[in-house]
């Protein structure tokens, strides 16, 4: 007759982490109990990777291999976009999972692309929600908004010179201006796609963007007209 808890007790268990502070983080928190009956590792995982994804920007996945040995692979998040939000630049992964900037990880360092800001005027939920300034949440901003846009738009030549883009909805449509800057020059681009389909205005604004580079100064170039764009020097 075997003693239950030698028979079950954990067999092999192989952790797959991005870096030592991960598997640091997780032995932390590593039920002991699985160690003695690993069956209770086959609900406990749940528990571990929701701790987990909440406490740092990963992605953690754990099944067993075979019987009685489990492997936990852990990952970093990819940072996507950073925003300018509430006063602090913030992460934000495509699926939608935000965390501080500062208190992000080495996939935060080099991220290319412009910083988002968002206006908080008339949005309730924004205003209302709570923030945490430690771990990784649900973000509250237009995730779905900024991938559209970015699928319409992030492969034209004025959009690759853009450091700042700011979002808000007038009217019920979404408004976004970009700042650019080529050089010395400095452009402010407002763009409304509601008005005025992506890949029609991003090629006209293309072609205006390359002329203007070559004629000198910095413009206002907009794009919230229906059908037309206007220009005025800044």
């Amino acid at each position: 007759m075997y003693d239950y808890e030698f028979w079950f007790a954990l067999k092999g268990y192989e952790i797959e982490a991005q870096s030592s502070v991960i598997e640091q983080r997780l032995w932390e928190i590593f039920p002991r109990r699985c160690l003695r009956f690993w069956p209770y590792l086959l609900s406990d995982a749940e528990g571990l990777k929701e701790f987990l994804e909440r406490d740092m920007p990963v992605r953690v996945e754990t099944h067993m291999e075979s019987f009685g040995r489990f492997k936990t692979k852990i990952e970093w998040l990819n940072v996507w976009v950073k925003v300018n939000w509430r006063g602090n630049i913030w992460s934000i992964s495509r699926d939608g999972r935000m965390w501080l900037y500062e208190n992000g990880t080495k996939n935060d360092d080099g991220i290319d692309g412009p910083v988002w800001s968002f206006s908080e005027k008339g949005n309730e939920n924004e205003n209302a929600v709570q923030i945490p300034f430690s771990g990784v949440f649900k973000s509250p901003l237009p995730v779905e908004t900024i991938a559209g846009f970015l699928y319409e738009f992030d492969t034209f030549k004025w959009f690759n010179s853009a450091n700042e883009i700011s979002f808000e909805s007038r009217a019920g449509m979404n408004l976004f201006v970009l700042k650019i800057s080529n050089g010395s020059q400095n452009f402010e681009l407002h763009l409304q796609p509601d008005k005025y389909p992506g890949q029609d205005v991003g090629q006209t604004v293309d072609d205006i963007f390359a002329k203007l580079i070559r004629e000198g100064g910095s413009h206002l170039i907009d794009a919230t007209y229906e059908g037309k764009i206007l220009l005025r020097e800044l």
